[in-house]
């Protein structure tokens, strides 16, 4: 029987499969071609450069290995050029930003200049204005002190310092007869005037009579009268002015009868125990102290007479 028309050789012509014809050269292709989409897609440094390189050398080789075999070969693509970066733009945008950093620092460097200038004026101002005030306060207070100053070298040389001080208590002796008048010569036996500058007005003299006389204990005692160096020049150096010398019991007797004697005697003023009075009911005005018991006229009356 022929095998070709029985069953079982039917049967053997199927399992027969022809052979597989091969293409190496192809499956190289597709293996390198995949290499290189790996390459260019992990990577364009010198890494994947050199994955690239390793990817040709192996298409390479299995196109000589096709060549090799007489298979016809298929050589894979080569791979795209990755561009270089732009290193010129980066190198701008450094230097811009660093020159903008440098303007924004001197901005804030010519702020906090300005600032501190204005406060340093400010400051200069409020300190000439407190040295004016300063000095206008030491001004006034200077004219304030020479005023008082010259208002008390003023009394003093007058003698005429207001102040309020009680009336004299002591009463009034006895009245007396009248004093000689003035201008007429006083009686043998009268008072003695001590005189270093010319002799006393006779009203002064008169006065001083009258005192002696009629004042218990007045007798005897002394009696400055013309001087140089008396400060008020209606006073001691022009005879008008008359100082009794005397205990505090004695002085309050001869202050009590020039009162009751006022215009009689031609009293201006008295000066007693660091008193004014400067008229019979007025009241008496306290002095400055002068600085010893004679300059505050604690030892003596002074009586100044109207010319």
């Amino acid at each position: 029987m022929d095998p070709r028309t029985t069953t079982i050789g039917r049967r053997r012509r199927a399992l027969r499969r022809p052979p597989v014809r091969r293409r190496p050269a192809l499956l190289l292709g597709v293996a390198a071609a995949g290499a290189l989409t790996v390459s260019v897609l992990t990577g364009t440094g010198p890494a994947a450069q050199a994955e690239a390189g390793t990817a040709e050398t192996a298409s390479s080789r299995s196109v000589d290995v096709a060549e090799e075999l007489g298979l016809p070969g298929e050589a894979a693509p080569p791979a795209e050029a990755v561009p270089a970066p732009d290193l010129e733009a980066l190198e701008q945008l450094t230097a811009s930003r660093s020159t903008r950093q440098a303007d924004r620092s001197a901005a804030q460097q010519a702020q906090a200049a300005a600032d501190q200038a204005e406060l340093d004026r400010r400051a200069a101002e409020e300190a000439a204005r407190a040295a004016e005030a300063e000095a206008a306060a030491q001004a006034e207070e200077a004219a304030a002190q020479a005023a008082a100053q010259a208002q008390e070298a003023e009394a003093q040389q007058s003698g005429e310092q207001e102040a309020q001080a009680p009336a004299a208590s002591t009463p009034a002796p006895a009245a007396a007869p009248p004093p000689a008048a003035s201008g007429t010569a006083a009686p043998a036996g009268a008072a003695r005037v001590t005189n270093t500058a010319g002799v006393i007005k006779p009203v002064a003299q008169a006065a001083a009579d009258a005192v002696v006389t009629h004042v218990p204990g007045a007798a005897g005692i002394t009696i400055g009268g013309t001087r140089a160096s008396a400060a008020d020049p209606g006073g001691h150096p022009s005879g008008l002015a008359l100082d009794y010398m005397c205990t505090p019991a004695l002085g309050d007797a001869i202050v009590a009868y020039h009162r009751a004697h006022w215009d009689e005697l031609g009293v201006d003023y008295l000066i007693w125990q660091q008193r004014m009075l400067s008229s019979p009911d007025g009241a008496w005005k306290p002095m400055a102290d002068r600085g010893s018991a004679t300059a505050n006229h604690l030892d003596h009356v002074h009586v100044n007479y109207v010319g």
